[in-house]
């Protein structure tokens, strides 16, 4: 499949435009439409997928959904952007968007699992020539990141089954979200970079305190990538950092993690009261290269 340069998503976007993204039902390219139907997106074979007035595909087809309304819930993903928006995980970011520049290859940049877009508003922030994408199963957080008016191609999809085309991507990102291997590979282009960001061990240590007796360290996200033939490890940097939460914020970094699913009635209503929590913040971020034999 060659590999093409399209700009993002635009209001005004020029009918017959091809995006990059490929129909899910027969894998053709998806173009948009003229006159009236200039924001409906169509393939050779008419699959149509409108764009939503946000500006955003949904291209996750109802037979491959597990559940009704898959991914993470409303009050999740509007609790996590609220807490990111605050700037708590500002040096998260920061790592992030310095290890992008420093090993992605400077052209396409998925973001899998995107979630509202804070990510990629900080990665463009930074580095606005980046063509992003970005992907996420949940249509509340899609939704969000589109209302961010960023210069990127949005859309509600599985990272387990991407509408890309293979070898479309110079550079994957996946922060706090499962993916699968080889479906990251085959969107990657050959050597192209994936950045994996999961929890440290003492990531939270100061919420996870108030709701275990002992605490479990994490197992991070990247396990399916340990002995992947499809990529090599390059390097490993954990970023940690004690924080103090405020307020409201307090609630909604339960709100914002599967602690809050394991936090008893009385842990809820205890952390809800409280006026500051400390915390260790910790993140392990790991920079693979996708093997040069994996086309």
């Amino acid at each position: 499949m060659s590999t093409f340069s399209y700009p993002a998503f635009k209001a005004n976007l020029v009918p017959g435009l091809t995006t990059d993204f490929k129909c899910p039902n027969c894998g053709d390219a998806l173009r948009a439409g003229s006159g009236s139907a200039e924001k409906t997106y169509s393939c050779a074979n008419n699959h149509c997928f409108d764009m939503a007035k946000e500006g955003y595909l949904n291209l996750h087809l109802a037979q491959h959904k597990r559940s009704r309304n898959p991914g993470d819930s409303d009050e999740m993903v509007r609790s996590r952007q609220r807490f990111l928006n605050a700037g708590y995980y500002q040096d998260l970011a920061e790592a992030l968007t310095a290890a992008i520049k420093q090993n992605g290859q400077n052209h396409r940049l998925l973001d899998i699992g995107c979630g509202e877009g804070y990510y990629l508003t900080e990665i463009q922030r930074a580095w606005p020539e980046l063509q992003l994408v970005g992907l996420d199963i949940s249509k509340t957080a899609v939704r969000l990141a589109a209302k961010r008016k960023l210069d990127a191609q949005l859309a509600v999809d599985s990272g387990f089954n991407m509408a890309l085309f293979d070898n479309s991507v110079d550079t994957a990102i996946s922060v706090f979200s499962p993916i699968s291997a080889s479906e990251t590979s085959r969107v990657l282009k050959p050597e192209g970079q994936l950045i994996m960001v999961g929890p440290g061990e003492q990531h939270l240590s100061g919420l996870t305190a108030h709701i275990y007796d002992k605490s479990t360290a994490h197992g991070g996200n990247y396990q399916v990538l340990d002995n992947s033939p499809e990529f090599s490890l390059l390097e490993e940097t954990v970023i940690e950092k004690d924080i103090q939460v405020e307020g409201s914020a307090i609630s909604d970094l339960l709100h914002m993690t599967p602690y809050y699913w394991h936090a008893k009635p009385q842990q809820q209503k205890y952390l809800a009261e409280l006026d500051q929590l400390e915390t260790k913040i910790q993140f392990t971020l790991r920079v693979y290269s996708k093997r040069a034999d994996k086309h």
